[in-house]
């Protein structure tokens, strides 16, 4: 009966790719078409050991990891190039409500990570946090859900651990120098589950990493508890 109804609704309302829009089978359980996922450029080949950043030129270490000491995380993983496809998919999920793409993104970054076997090393996931009033206005936290989605795919538990105390500037138009600046003493453990995160392994998850100061910050508030973060976002800028 219920595949009988969804075919019905399929033909008054079409289902389309929500990358190149083509016409999706009604049975079909994805919003992203197999063709256009397999297109997305991959983090490959030659690549900084701690923060992913591709290396062209070479080499084992970023320059902003070897020249920064202040490097809270243990590593930061992402299976995706911040392309022009993945930009088009992560801005619809943010900020035009499609939050049915978190289902298809987060189960190819919970791949990544059982590939990767990060899972096996971790006791936690926490999302990056959003501003109270940032998340009321949107309506939700996109990391959230990309982490609530990971955590029960790889069998952990997920825990909104951090909170983010400042209601500041988007990161996207700002400097490098400039979104350090921005994130200082931005967010602190939500003592709901300070006893229960304390020294624990955390898989931090993020949308996307840019220069890695919000995975960074978050790392360094949760390095006060004596844990240990492994970074793990959907695109790598």
């Amino acid at each position: 009966m219920k595949k009988i109804l969804n075919f019905i609704i399929s033909i008054i309302f079409p289902r389309t790719c929500s990358l190149c829009g083509k016409k999706i089978s009604f049975n079909f359980e994805k919003n992203i078409c197999n063709e256009c996922i397999e297109k997305l450029p991959k983090v490959e080949g030659l690549i900084c050991h701690k923060c992913s950043l591709p290396l062209p030129d070479g080499g084992a270490t970023c320059s902003d990891c070897k020249s920064n000491k202040d490097i809270y995380f243990e590593n930061l993983k992402s299976p995706y190039i911040y392309s022009l496809q993945m930009k088009k998919l992560i801005k619809k999920l943010k900020y035009s409500r499609k939050t049915f793409l978190a289902k298809d993104l987060s189960a190819k970054l919970a791949d990544f990570i059982i590939t990767e076997n990060i899972d096996k090393n971790i006791d936690v996931v926490v999302p990056v946090p959003m501003h109270w009033l940032k998340k009321w206005k949107r309506g939700y936290n996109q990391a959230e859900l990309l982490a609530d989605d990971v955590a029960r795919i790889i069998n952990k538990p997920m825990y909104n651990a951090l909170a983010r105390t400042k209601y500041t500037k988007p990161q996207f138009n700002l400097k490098k120098g400039q979104r350090k600046e921005n994130l200082e003493d931005m967010f602190a453990v939500n003592k709901k589950y300070a006893d229960i995160i304390q020294g624990k392994r955390i898989l931090l998850i993020d949308d996307i990493a840019t220069t890695c100061s919000t995975a960074n910050q978050c790392a360094k508030v949760l390095k006060n508890l004596r844990c240990k973060t492994v970074v793990v976002t959907l695109a790598r800028a």
